[in-house]
């Protein structure tokens, strides 16, 4: 029977989400773009409820509206919470079961005012309507419950003084606002509001680099993490520190060279585990689990012996025991480690990319999401020893054919690289047909073998093409090694990596060489920019907000420590590197018809890098264009319509010049 309820409720649920969605011929890039499916799920402590985000599409004003929705997990009952336009997120179950509080920017009064664009946190009872919460000036950025349920913790920004309010104002007036590059940010604070009455004390001014708080198991104190400065730059700086939540008093707990990140304390109070990297200066580095006591002392790394990257985590009953998301190969999965041991068991294992998971305090019933290639992410309740799918998202889907995914490898040197290849609806075994290469930023990153991508596999196989995703040396998923292996070498041995990829397909007999394009964001960008110019076998590529010039990009990103950490060195200490990997230094090589997106307000690859590359190919002749997104930033998917034209234009461009 309460398999039946549960999917009643997952239909019901469909019935809701999918009015207006009706059947189509074509898998359109404006349809891609307005699929919802389930984010951020928090169980209640009882596992009675299951609460999770949905995003969706608001094409009419060009944004995305996240809204917070409730299954009951024995019931099958689905109810959407929130409503209108507004950003709901990050719901999480009181510890008693009886409020779930979320952030949310709508509209409220104050003072007899409309109040509108400031986050806050929001309560709802088990019945009735939300109210909210705080009062933050500056809204709120993060927050956790404290363990007896009865007040909330959170992070907000420190506003100005009146004085210096007024003063700011009177200034901007008379047009007297100059900004001063490098200015130190206002500090972030940790507050405590009481549920009962709403009442808010600060418990302590931090810095503006505050961006996580956690709980001990007696409420009494708070770890929390900071870099400090606030700045993406300083973003291998972060430390652990302990707040005495009575006095204010703060203790530094973590000052070792690299990040330690996310601290949770063992059930006993007397422990905490964190995220470490296994090299302090580079982002690319692989994340352990390290644990140190409360009071200081030694540090031991837990997962040493695990050589994939670790995700999120959380302590196993009476500390026994952690369970850490695993990024394995082109999979995510869970694994428990018991600490008595040592030794690492699979949890939650397979083919699919699961992620979310929570759990009861017991373990006997659990949540979470659970992805495949031909699937959107499904909420899985499990109790007992079954599983149950209590929501169907990939309802969304049905109408419509995709064309096969899978897994492929072949050999790069000493490397075995992995891909995913997708092959178009209808295809043909010995059917040779035009290949698109798409390819991850980071190049810490990696391509997962599921249905969501950045790239819209799906949208090129409903459109005649193969698609191939490659992992090429440097990326993520993958063994520290491997992760680290294109250090001084950007644009060399990944580059020969994806080759030899392409290589592989056409010996498989499914892309056709002469009908070849390529596609890249971010360091996908710099890769598309820097195979173009070593190579004529591509007849069109799209380059995204991508590197042009190394020179350029340290000089205005807002992360001029990226360069240092892959070669070593400043440009002015080691010109001949910088010049050797940027595509800039051999773009009379370019003869590939070339598309050029980027977003206005990128801050992290400046559109400085794509206006070089279009002024260079232009005073060549060449063939390309340069699109601008205004309001966008980096990965240009802050506005739905924005990322319809990507796409589009993507697609159009792709035809244009491969099929002729």
């Amino acid at each position: 029977m309460k398999r039946l309820l549960v999917k009643f409720a997952a239909a019901v649920l469909a019935a809701i989400l999918w009015v207006g969605m009706g059947q189509s011929e074509n898998l359109t890039v404006k349809y891609l773009v307005g699929l919802k499916y389930p984010t951020q799920l928090t169980l209640s402590p009882g596992g009675q409820f299951v609460a999770f985000v949905v995003r969706e599409a608001d094409f009419e004003n060009s944004q995305y509206v996240r809204n917070i929705w409730r299954i009951s997990t024995k019931m099958g009952k689905t109810q959407k919470l929130t409503f209108g336009t507004n950003q709901n997120r990050s719901p999480r179950y009181a510890p008693d079961g009886k409020w779930l509080a979320f952030l949310s920017n709508a509209e409220y009064e104050e003072d007899q005012a409309p109040v509108s664009g400031r986050t806050q946190i929001w309560l709802f009872p088990k019945t009735g309507e939300a109210r909210r919460l705080t009062r933050a000036p500056k809204g709120v950025q993060f927050f956790r419950w404290a363990p007896d349920g009865k007040s909330i913790a959170y992070i907000t920004r420190k506003p100005l003084s009146q004085a210096k309010q007024a003063e700011k104002k009177k200034l901007e007036a008379l047009k007297f606002d100059a900004e001063v590059i490098g200015k130190p940010k206002q500090p972030n604070e940790i507050w405590m509001v009481q549920i009962a009455d709403q009442t808010a004390r600060k418990i302590a001014t931090i810095d503006p680099g505050l961006n996580y708080l956690t709980f001990s198991p007696d409420g009494k104190t708070i770890a929390y993490t900071t870099n400090a400065t606030g700045e993406y730059n300083d973003e291998q700086k972060y430390d652990i520190f302990l707040l005495d939540v009575k006095t204010g008093r703060k203790r530094q707990l973590t000052n070792f060279p690299g990040p330690e990140t996310n601290p949770l304390f063992s059930p006993d109070g007397k422990t905490i585990a964190y995220l470490s990297q296994t090299v302090p200066d580079i982002e690319f580095a692989q994340t352990d689990v390290s644990v140190i006591p409360e009071k200081g002392g030694a540090v031991r790394n837990l997962t040493a012996s695990f050589d994939y990257p670790v995700g999120s985590f959380f302590w196993g009953p009476k500390g026994k025991s952690i369970i850490f998301k695993g990024e394995v190969r082109t999979a995510s999965n869970y694994f428990r480690l018991n600490l008595s041991s040592g030794k690492i068991d699979g949890f939650l294992t397979g083919g699919n990319c699961l992620s979310s998971l929570r759990m009861t305090a017991d373990e006997k019933r659990r949540v979470f999401l659970s992805e495949t290639p031909a699937a959107l992410p499904e909420i899985i309740f499990h109790e007992g020893k079954k599983d149950y799918e209590i929501s169907n998202f990939s309802e969304q889907l049905k109408n419509f054919q995709l064309g096969a995914q899978k897994v492929i490898r072949w050999k790069s040197g000493k490397w075995h690289i992995e891909g995913i290849l997708v092959t178009p609806v209808g295809y043909s075994p010995g059917q040779r047909v035009p290949l698109i290469v798409t390819l991850h930023g980071g190049p810490y990153g990696r391509f997962q073998n599921r249905f969501r991508q950045y790239y819209y596999f799906q949208l090129w196989a409903n459109h005649g093409y193969a698609v191939l995703a490659p992992n090429p040396r440097g990326s993520s998923g993958y063994s520290d090694q491997f992760g680290q292996a294109n250090r001084n070498d950007l644009g060399g041995g990944d580059y020969r990596d994806i080759m030899r990829g392409v290589n592989a397909v056409i010996r498989m007999g499914i892309a056709d060489s002469t009908q070849m394009g390529v596609i890249g964001g971010s360091y996908g960008g710099y890769l598309t920019n820097w195979i173009i110019t070593q190579s004529d076998r591509f007849k069109a590529a799209v380059s995204m907000f991508g590197i042009f010039s190394l020179l350029t990009d340290w000089s205005n990103s807002i992360q001029p420590s990226w360069e240092k950490m892959y070669f070593g060195s400043y440009y002015w200490q080691n010109l001949n590197t910088y010049i050797k990997h940027s595509p800039a230094f051999f773009v009379k090589n370019i003869r590939t018809p070339v598309l050029i997106l980027h977003g206005r307000q990128d801050e992290m690859t400046f559109i400085s890098n794509s206006k070089e590359m279009y002024q260079a190919l232009h005073t060549l002749g060449k063939t390309v264009k340069f699109v601008v997104y205004p309001r966008e930033g980096h990965g240009i998917s802050g506005e739905p319509n924005h990322r319809i034209d990507v796409f589009r234009r993507a697609l159009n461009w792709f035809n244009r010049y491969i099929i002729r």
